[in-house]
């Protein structure tokens, strides 16, 4: 498998923090490689790596919107967190902090029970939270002040397909530091499995988001891969792994820490040819139909609370509603 010019020129540009040094861009590049950095989900990580260009005015605007972007996803997360624990909830922050500066869209919130979902979504509305949407497991809050969405959950799934068990993320959880406020989050080693699985069962999709965060913990692997075996999520945490190898590869060569470690986590695995793409890789890459097919059914196969969310997931998929989300779903070229 060989990466496409433009997202090899942006990974060697970025390079690999404390392992890899970045490789500057003409201007006229950087700013053209910004736009496919923005549909990967890394804008504000390519910009801190473009030093050189920091002063010229159109990236220096963009590194500082994005910069405040940051710190209001720090701020909000923190606000959430402590609100949360104020009140005594049964609570975890999952795919949410990243090994590297982070803008996602949303904060996702696990909570144990509906009760706690009702309780937690008055204390956010009591802070000027809007409710924007309600699905089977959950809803969607939107904060005016920070510009960004909080879902709240109660399961770890996709329309009603529970993909992962949300007991084994309570039990794994901990209390970490991100940029000095305090978070309540699943395990390192938790979070890689829970973002392989949301690739693989729910955006069926691999961005260089993912790929930065599965890069930049590599010490995590063996952990992540005995959790993922006990959650029945091995085959999504394999598939993120090997496309991790594959882009490092393409990119820093084999000569690396990190490529090594891959190569000693994906031993004895034989997935040399399951990820096959004839053309060259652009990302985002949407996974191959039959990787995904094979992915849920081995999925189903294994996991009780997944197969006992089936009946419900269909009914779901099977609303108007669902369906033209489905649709949209399908087409898209990022999430």
């Amino acid at each position: 498998m060989k990466i496409s010019r433009d997202t090899l020129l942006l990974v060697k540009s970025i390079g690999l923090p404390e392992l890899v040094e970045g490789e500057p861009q003409p201007l006229n590049k950087a700013l053209s490689l910004l736009q496919l950095a923005k549909l990967n989900k890394i804008p504000l990580l390519f910009l801190e790596s473009q030093r050189k260009f920091r002063n010229y005015p159109p990236l220096q605007a963009q590194l500082s919107h994005y910069r405040d972007k940051h710190k209001e996803t720090l701020d909000l997360t923190a606000l959430v967190s402590s609100l949360l624990e104020e009140s005594g909830m049964h609570y975890t922050i999952f795919k949410t902090v990243k090994p590297f500066p982070y803008t996602p869209a949303d904060i996702d919130v696990l909570l144990w029970s509906n009760r706690d979902l009702t309780k937690a979504s008055q204390i956010l509305k009591k802070k000027g939270l809007k409710l924007l949407d309600r699905d089977s497991f959950g809803l969607t809050m939107f904060s005016v002040d920070y510009d960004i969405n909080v879902d709240l959950t109660t399961e770890v799934g996709a329309s009603s397909f529970i993909y992962l068990d949300k007991s084994s993320l309570f039990e794994h959880s901990c209390q970490v530091k991100d940029n000095g406020y305090k978070v309540q989050t699943p395990q390192p080693y938790v979070d890689l499995v829970v973002v392989a699985a949301h690739c693989m069962y729910k955006e069926q999709m691999y961005t260089l988001s993912d790929y930065y965060t599965f890069a930049l913990s590599s010490q995590y692997y063996q952990e992540a891969l005995e959790f993922a075996k006990k959650t029945h999520a091995k085959f999504a945490l394999e598939t993120a792994l090997k496309l991790t190898h594959d882009i490092t590869i393409n990119s820093f060569g084999s000569d690396n820490a990190l490529a090594k470690r891959l190569r000693n986590s994906l031993q004895g695995i034989g997935m040399s040819r399951m990820i096959r793409i004839d053309k060259n890789l652009d990302l985002p890459v949407k996974y191959p139909s039959r990787i995904v097919l094979r992915g849920l059914l081995e999925k189903i196969r294994e996991d009780r609370n997944t197969r006992n969310s089936l009946p419900i997931a269909l009914k779901s998929t099977l609303q108007p509603k669902s369906i033209n989300r489905l649709l949209t779903h399908i087409k898209r070229k990022g999430y």
